[in-house]
């Protein structure tokens, strides 16, 4: 008779995948768990969604990243440096 693996032993895994991805997100993105990084963030999608931009939008954003934003092509890689200038500028 074959035994059965306990629920416990079928959910670890997941649980270390969940446990690794939140540290690994916390990590690189510091500012992820503050509410003005949130803010920040969500702003600046919610702005740029339509296809036009306010100027109080591009003057919170530093011109370094406004560049590097404008010079690249695919939207995600958009979004990941949006949540780059949010997350891990200084407060």
């Amino acid at each position: 008779m074959a035994r059965r693996k306990s629920k416990v032993r079928i959910l670890q895994p997941f649980m270390f995948f969940l446990i690794g991805f939140f540290l690994g997100i916390g990590s690189i993105w510091p500012g992820l768990i503050s509410e003005n990084g949130r803010k920040c963030f969500f702003k600046i999608i919610q702005d740029g969604s339509d296809g036009n931009v306010s100027i109080g939008t591009i003057f919170s954003i530093s011109p370094n990243y406004l560049l590097r934003i404008s010079n690249e092509k695919n939207k995600y890689n958009k979004v990941l440096l949006i949540g780059d200038f949010c997350f891990r500028k200084t407060q």
